[in-house]
Formats: structure tokens, C-alpha cells, sequence
């Protein structure tokens, strides 16, 4: 046996040690919750694969990916204004409702995780801090106002060192935006610039992992790291927006292993567009992870979009299906109980991989499929809603009437619905109109100062632009002392279109059209003709589905269709352009179905 014996000094040193060890072991008894969200604007993860970034090689870093599912209510465009509010929501453009840029106020139905976290404990300390302005200052405004720290417009050597300083404040979330890669791909595209971007964003990592790795040592709290971007580039890397499978590419970054949904790229899905991009984890799932980690969980109401990647795994990779309303991804043995708007209808096996909704819903039908007592969402597209008519205001504006008695002002310059649309058509808003909200088939504005309103009874109405409101005496019928030709199709006009000169074309139910003449004020004679091939190139089809039509400028008209679609015609070349009838959504008319 060794027998040994302390000095005086070293039985000191001991009890001393002994006591740090209990002061280290108490600290750590009471170790919280800890996340740090690190965006990296427009960094193109196969760059990053490329490159010798020793810091990122830190983490365990995926493919996952942005824009939504193209052709779906979640599509939206690959920028920075879409991409961050998806990132810091857990959800799509058609709820967070930023759509470009320039968007206004995110939608605060679906608040930030800034907003959420706060109203969670409202002791939490919570900074965001950017170099990117309008991620503070524009989107999230009201919801920052409410957390501890808000830093904008900063280099992205200052965003690390006001990071450092309030994550070793006692910080609880930190979000950190950096901007060096995206300004290097807009302004030299892929190459030598572009690569010295994405090192010094490495290093600046790496100041910000040392720091976690610090706090842990010291503290013991339990750390989550999360590094992503906002979207991807083209083949060139100097531009983004787009639907391919470059712009739509991002990745995420964790310091922990994560779950199922992140590591494991799907396969067998109902879309496999874009090489099977939506087989890797969604944009949308950064913001129930951090929040799952830091004690918070997802509720159903929320009806977030994104999956949390860690702890239980639910419904995975929900789209539309080929031959059912939902399609999704599991190899669970266990069962999805499904909501609709809140209500709860159906409850069938993971293992079914989709499900047929019996109802014949009206309006937008949000699901939420709950598996493993995690819940996720899925917002189908407007359902029975279309155009019914556009009036064309004026160069810069346009005004668009829908069937669920709503209408959108749309912006013809930036090519955007704008903020806080679509609302209801009433006598405060449109004066003389809202009585007959339900009735509108067809307008156009006769560039005289008035414009026309074709009611599906077989009345119209007159709509003084300078004073902002109906005439009196309206609504009075389409007859042919009012309207000479017109008479007799009264209650059969589906879509007026202001054509050049002084014409204007009425579309009928029927599939034929008649040419009005604004001067002679009467139909024009040998009409009613058919709407065929040889009439209208390339619309005949579509004769009897037309519901609404207008021209856009003086090259361009558009004819809105049945179903949510629409087609371009080329005033030039008096035919359809090609590729057409498209899909109405948010990358081809941003906002313009929107709940």
C-alpha cells in the first residue's frame, strides 16, 4: 500500500480543487440551452465541398434545399428577402408572405423564431445580429423589438466580434448574418474572388466555434450550432431567383448529429424534379430545430412547414401526390392522425405514404400531419378560387378581382401583388361595388376616364377613375340600347379585354367572342365569331375556360383560365406564346392567390 501524506499546503490545494470541482459540477447541474444560427448569404455549398475550409469540416454539413417545391402554393423565388424569412419562420413564402426583397412586414401570423422564442420565456437573451439590413429593419421589425440585441448593417468582421461579445454575455440565441459570399458571387461570379469569400467566411466560423467551444468547457450548457445560407446561384454564380437546381441548392451545418431528415436523402418521392432536390432535408426545418433544442416545442397550431431534425422523426418530405391530395415519406409503423385547418379528420399508417382529402374544400386547405407527437404542415394550393377580373388602372398598377369576392392590387413594376392583399371587395374600398362583389365577370378600363363592370346578371356598372367610385345610377342592364350587340349575351360575358385602337373583345361562355368598337359604340359586324386557331392562334383550346382577360402593355396581353392557370399572348405576333397556359403561383404572379 502506498502510504502518503499531505503537507498543510497540499491539503489546501486539494480542498480548493475540490471545491472548484463542485462549483464546475453545480454550474453544470444547472446547464441551459444554447443556439447559435449562423447564415452565410449565398454561399454555394459544392464551393464549400471544394474548398479547403477546415472549420466547416468541423460540423457535419448536407446538401438541403430552398424555393419551395416549384409548381406548388410553397414555391417561392430563390433571393435573399424569401430565403431568410423561410430560414427564420420554419416556413414558405404563401405564410410568411415575403416574396422579393422589397417585401414590407413579414406576415405575423407566422412569427420568427426571435418572436417565438420570446414569447416561450421571455427571459431568454436573444440578439440578431447582420450585416443585411432588411432582415431587422424590414421583415422582422416588431419582432426584434422585442429581443435583447439588434445589430444592422454591420461588416461581417464586426457581426463576429458583437456576436462573441453577447454569446459570452450570457447570450441564449444568437442569429448571425454574413454577406461576404453573396457580394463576391454578384460582383465577380464563381472564380478566385468568389473562393477568397467563402475562406474568410471559414475563418469567421471558426472564431464563432471557438467561442461555443469555450462557453461549453466553462459552463457546461448544452450548445446547438446551425450554419446554412439563403439560397444557391446559377451556373455562372453571379445572379439567383430562379427555380434550378443551382439557385435552389443550400446546405446545413450542425455541430451535433442530427436525425433522419437530415442525414438521410429520400429517393423513392412523387416529384423528383431538380435531381431529386427534395429528397434532402427543407429550408424550412432550421426553425423547429432550434426551437425543439432550446426546450420549445412545435406546436400544431403553429402550422409550421419544416420538420425538426432532431429528436422524434415525423412525416417526412409532404408534397403533392400523382394520384392523391397529400404525398410524404416513412418508415414508421406508427399513425399519422391528420388536421385540416385545425380540425382534426383522418388518422391512417405512416406506411400508406398519402392520403386522399373526402372533402370538397373551399378556400385553402392547410393539413397537419402529426407522427411521433411531431407535428408538420402542409398548405395546399387556393382551391375553387380564380381570376374573374383584371382592371388595368394604369402603367404601373393593376387590379385583380377573384371568385372568393377578394381582389389583389398588383404592382406592374416590380411584378408583385402588394403587401397586405388579397382583401375584400367592399363600398370603403371600391364605392358602388361591394353589393355586387359576388356578381363581377369581366372589367376594363376604357382610357376615358371610366372604366366597366360586367356582372354575371346581366348588369354592368360604370366606374368613375378620377373621383374612386361607382357613378350613380349603376347598375344598369347590358342591353342593346346600352350596349349595342351586346344584349343578347348580357349574362353569357366571361372576360372583356381592351385591345388597341378602340376595341374592345367580350368573351362568352360559350367559346365565341365579339369585337367592340368604343367609337361607333356598338359590336362590330360579323360577330359573334368562335374562338379557334385561326381567330386567336394558339387559344382555341381554351375557348371555354377563358374567365378573365387584359392587356398588360402594348406587346403583351394575358388570358386568365379556369384552374388556376393563364396564357400569354403576344400582341405582335397575334398568337399564344409558347409554353403556355402556365400554372398561376408565386414565381409566375407573385402573391396574386394568396389566402
Amino acid at each position: 500500500m502506498l502510504n502518503f501524506r499531505l503537507s498543510h499546503t497540499g491539503q489546501l490545494a486539494l480542498k480548493l480543487v475540490s471545491a472548484c470541482a463542485l462549483m464546475v459540477c453545480a454550474s453544470w447541474s444547472t446547464a441551459a440551452q444554447k443556439a447559435l444560427l449562423v447564415g452565410i448569404d449565398g454561399a454555394q455549398y459544392e464551393r464549400i465541398q471544394a474548398l479547403n475550409t477546415p472549420n466547416f469540416d468541423r460540423l457535419i454539413i448536407n446538401r438541403a434545399y430552398t424555393g419551395g417545391i416549384a409548381g406548388e402554393s410553397s414555391q417561392q423565388s430563390t433571393y435573399s428577402g424569401p430565403g431568410w424569412s423561410t430560414i427564420l419562420t420554419g416556413n414558405w413564402v404563401h405564410k410568411h408572405q415575403v416574396t422579393s426583397n422589397s417585401s414590407g412586414l413579414a406576415n405575423p401570423a407566422y412569427p420568427s423564431i426571435f418572436k417565438r422564442l420570446k414569447q416561450a420565456n421571455s427571459n431568454l437573451k436573444v440578439a440578431s445580429i447582420v450585416n443585411w439590413s432588411p432582415i431587422n429593419t424590414q421583415f422582422f421589425t416588431n419582432d426584434v423589438a422585442l429581443i435583447n440585441t439588434v445589430k444592422s448593417g454591420l461588416s461581417d468582421a464586426n457581426v463576429v466580434t458583437e456576436a462573441i461579445a453577447f454569446m459570452n454575455a450570457g447570450g441564449d440565441f444568437t442569429f448571425v448574418h454574413l454577406d461576404g459570399p453573396d457580394h463576391a458571387g454578384h460582383s465577380y461570379g464563381f472564380g478566385s474572388n468568389y473562393d477568397a469569400s467563402i475562406l474568410t467566411a471559414d475563418q469567421q466560423l471558426g472564431q464563432l466555434l471557438n467561442t461555443v467551444d469555450q462557453l461549453k468547457q466553462t459552463t457546461g450548457d448544452d450548445w446547438l450550432v446551425l450554419v446554412t445560407t439563403d439560397h444557391g446561384r446559377e451556373s455562372s454564380g453571379f445572379n439567383h431567383g430562379s427555380q434550378t437546381f443551382g439557385e435552389k441548392s443550400i446546405f446545413i451545418a450542425s455541430n451535433k448529429t442530427l436525425n433522419q431528415e437530415f442525414s438521410q436523402q429520400v429517393t423513392n418521392l412523387a416529384n423528383t424534379s431538380f435531381n431529386n432536390i427534395y429528397g434532402y432535408a427543407a429550408q424550412t426545418s432550421i426553425t423547429p430545430t432550434l426551437l425543439r433544442h432550446m426546450g420549445i416545442e412545435p406546436q400544431a397550431s403553429w402550422l409550421l412547414d419544416g420538420l425538426p431534425l432532431i429528436g422524434n422523426v415525423g412525416v417526412r418530405k409532404i408534397m403533392a401526390g400523382t394520384n392523391t391530395d397529400l404525398a410524404w415519406y416513412s418508415d414508421s409503423s406508427g399513425t399519422v392522425d391528420i388536421f385540416r385547418n385545425g380540425t382534426y379528420v383522418d388518422s391512417v399508417l405512416a406506411s400508406s405514404l398519402g392520403w386522399n382529402d373526402p372533402a370538397v374544400v373551399q378556400g385553402v386547405p392547410d393539413y397537419t400531419l402529426t407522427l411521433n407527437n411531431t407535428p408538420v404542415s402542409y398548405r395546399g394550393a387556393l382551391l375553387n378560387v380564380d381570376i374573374t377580373a383584371v382592371l388595368d388602372w394604369n402603367s404601373s398598377r393593376a387590379y385583380f378581382f377573384r371568385s372568393d369576392n377578394r381582389y389583389v392590387r398588383y404592382n406592374k413594376t416590380s411584378d408583385q401583388s402588394d403587401a397586405g392583399y388579397p382583401v375584400d371587395v367592399t363600398n370603403s374600398n371600391w364605392p358602388g361595388l361591394g353589393n355586387y362583389k359576388q356578381l363581377i365577370t369581366a372589367s376594363f378600363n376604357a382610357e376615358n376616364g371610366k372604366s366597366y363592370f360586367f356582372l354575371s346578371d346581366g348588369n354592368y356598372i360604370q366606374y368613375d377613375n378620377a373621383t374612386d367610385k361607382a357613378d350613380a345610377g349603376y347598375p344598369k342592364p347590358t342591353n342593346n340600347t346600352n350596349w349595342p350587340g351586346l344584349g343578347n349575351y348580357a349574362q353569357d360575358i366571361r372576360a372583356s379585354l381592351r385591345w388597341t385602337g378602340n376595341k374592345v373583345y367580350f368573351f362568352f361562355a360559350n367559346g365565341t367572342y365579339s369585337r367592340y368598337d368604343l367609337v361607333n359604340k356598338s359590336v362590330d359586324s360579323g360577330y359573334p365569331k368562335p374562338v379557334n386557331n385561326s381567330t386567336w392562334p394558339g387559344l382555341g383550346n381554351y375557348a371555354t375556360e377563358i374567365t378573365e382577360a387584359v392587356k398588360w402593355n402594348s406587346s403583351r396581353a394575358y388570358f386568365f383560365l379556369s384552374g388556376q392557370r393563364y396564357i400569354r399572348y403576344s400582341i405582335t405576333n397575334d398568337s399564344v406564346d409558347a409554353g403556355y397556359p402556365a400554372a398561376i403561383n408565386n414565381s409566375t404572379w407573385p402573391g396574386l392567390l394568396n389566402p
